[in-house]
């Protein structure tokens, strides 16, 4: 069978495409890379489906399926009805609102009144048309519409998690914004079977609870969480603040809850993620270019040391449920590092796998395995890498210098060349073989430092990313290594959890460290898996004596990372980068 699987919805980003050939994964790209637009919100991923299918030579007669990963068919009846039913509820507990609340007549808030306007372009017969539309931007504009599997959203997430995982068993924890109507999920998956143990709807998303205070925060939600969570580290503990956060995200025995008041329901004054009920219990919403105060730290620390007790409480129940002690994570809260940490660290599951592409962009694939499966395919692997998108040959790359008329040099010895620039203190574009997918860079398209220089986390802030200063880095690190530098070490090949750096290593890295918790978010490279990238870190090792560099994903604030030779050389000539290495080409900056 081949399958494609897709995903775009308009409410959201990250759309993507991937194929299934005989159920072996052969590609895989999110549509941003290439239209260049981060996160690609409201774009179908016709690029992608063409990349997708020319990797695999095929064209669209060759499919037999095409998986989508939302249930059209649930926004027929079931969601308006849910939303009538929750309006209802609200309405019927109008005496029970929080304090200082406003008053006046209960309000549905833009979140549901958005979630009704957008019940339209959730009806099969409109996402039909718009998969018809987009397989025709893609060029495919006639011949035979393969059918269409319409995914529940949730157990496409589990699907790319347990099937991607290696586990025999696993408890699957899903917890996102929302799919159709569920905002937290437990599935158990037992070898091709995944059965639902638990359900937890809207309102009661941890998603949005977090998204809410990134907007309220002054970033834009659905993108700026990162930036929360590397905030937390520099508040303190304010009773105050933190007696209305736990108000606002309640843990219960049985899963957690949310005072919709605060985030969904009522007038929103100041943003679109958290009503006024919020502001009149927490002040006045920080602006875009205010400059950050101990009062922002403290709600940023309280935000996410919520958040982490409540991902604890709810890994803790799903492998309680499941019965099991490995541990599968996916939805976008899953992208949550320091989180993902802390339940590594409390010891709740032997085993975890978070899927790394944890966003709805991985929902395509986890619909494509769930069709594949019931067509027979056995599509199960253990995922150790991320590259299947792009790739350029020498030829490619030196046709784009020379159209360009840059300077470069042809160099038998790249990875030796790149340890040597950048212990020697240049800051280094990375640009190799397949792009990985997802949101982290992998050693693909990176951006490579000294990580024993405190000072070049500012120069990489300031001169190639342009962002916030106190933005921290990852590392990447010899997979050999790793046990040395980090207090109970496990697998970490994609960067999504975050480790506590032993004490006698800290001044090995100073740069690729969050100075404050004295945490790192490693990737630790493996020789099979990406064999130039590790002989780059092991050059450095043999010169440094520190076998890991600082990695950052290789594009500037607001942008996707890059795809193609012609995205790194705007990148490079854009920015404060010293010395671009696109597959065996060197190009270095001259004063």
């Amino acid at each position: 069978m081949n399958i494609l699987g897709i995903i775009a919805v308009d409410v959201g980003g990250h759309p993507s495409a991937c194929l299934l050939k005989d159920g072996e994964l052969v590609a895989f790209v999110e549509e941003e890379r290439f239209v260049r637009v981060k996160q690609a919100v409201g774009y179908f991923p016709s690029h992608s489906i063409s990349f997708c299918l020319n990797r695999a030579k095929l064209g669209l007669d060759d499919i037999d399926c095409i998986a989508f990963g939302w249930d059209a068919n649930a926004y027929r009846w079931r969601f308006p009805l849910f939303l009538a039913k929750s309006f209802l509820k609200h309405k019927a507990r109008r005496h029970i609102r929080a304090p200082h609340a406003t008053p006046g007549r209960p309000q549905l808030g833009s979140a549901v009144l958005s979630g009704i306007r957008s019940l339209v372009s959730f009806q099969p017969k409109a996402l039909m048309e718009k998969i018809v539309l987009g397989l025709g931007d893609a060029g495919f504009k006639h011949g035979r519409i393969p059918p269409v599997s319409f995914i529940k959203h949730h157990l496409a997430h589990a699907a790319s998690a347990h099937y991607c995982s290696g586990f025999d068993e696993s408890a699957i924890l899903v917890f996102d914004g929302h799919g159709e109507e569920n905002t937290t999920t437990i599935f158990r998956g037992e070898g091709k079977r995944i059965s639902l143990l638990k359900e937890i709807n809207i309102p009661h998303s941890l998603g949005w609870f977090y998204s809410a205070f990134t907007e309220f925060l002054g970033w834009n939600p659905n993108e700026g969480e990162v930036k929360l969570m590397g905030l937390a580290p520099f508040g303190k503990p304010n009773p105050e603040i933190e007696e209305l956060v736990q108000r606002i995200l309640v843990i219960t025995e049985d899963g957690i809850r949310v005072n919709a008041d605060y985030l969904f329901y009522g007038k929103r004054s100041y943003g679109k993620f958290f009503s006024d009920v919020l502001v009149d219990q927490l002040g006045l919403p920080r602006g875009t270019d205010e400059p950050l105060n101990d009062r922002h730290r403290e709600i940023a620390y309280a935000v996410q040391n919520r958040l982490e007790e409540a991902g604890v409480h709810l890994a803790s129940l799903a492998t309680r449920l499941a019965g099991t002690d490995r541990l599968c994570l996916a939805g976008g809260v899953a992208l949550n590092c320091k989180m993902n940490g802390e339940i590594h660290r409390r010891g709740i599951a032997r085993e975890i796998f978070i899927q790394p592409i944890a966003h709805d962009g991985g929902v395509s694939l986890g619909a494509a395995m769930v069709a594949a499966m019931e067509r027979g395919d056995d599509c199960r692997f253990t995922m150790d890498h991320l590259y299947w998108g792009p790739d350029y040959s020498n030829e490619e790359i030196e046709a784009v210098l020379k159209a360009n008329r840059v300077p470069h040099r042809l160099s038998e010895r790249v990875a030796e060349e790149g340890a040597r620039m950048i212990a020697e203190g240049k800051i280094v574009g990375w640009f190799q073989g397949r792009m990985e997918c997802g949101p982290r860079a992998l050693g693909a398209r990176s951006i490579l430092a000294d990580p024993r220089v405190p000072e070049m986390k500012d120069l990489v802030n300031d001169r190639v990313k342009f962002r916030e200063s106190w933005r921290p880095f990852a590392l990447s690190i010899l997979e050999e290594s790793f046990p040395e530098y980090v207090k109970k070490p496990a697998p970490s090949p994609f960067m999504n959890m975050a480790f506590e750096v032993v004490e006698n290593k800290r001044e090995c890295i100073p740069s690729a460290m969050h100075w404050i918790d004295h945490t790192t978010r490693p990737q630790t490279v493996s020789r099979k898996t990406n064999p130039r990238y590790w002989e780059l870190i092991d050059c450095f090792r043999r010169i440094t004596g520190v076998p890991g560099v600082l990695n950052t994903s290789f594009n500037v604030k607001g942008e996707p990372i890059v795809c193609t030779p012609r995205d790194a050389l705007r990148s490079f000539y854009g920015t404060g980068l010293d010395v671009l290495i696109m597959g065996d080409f060197v190009l270095e900056k001259t004063l």
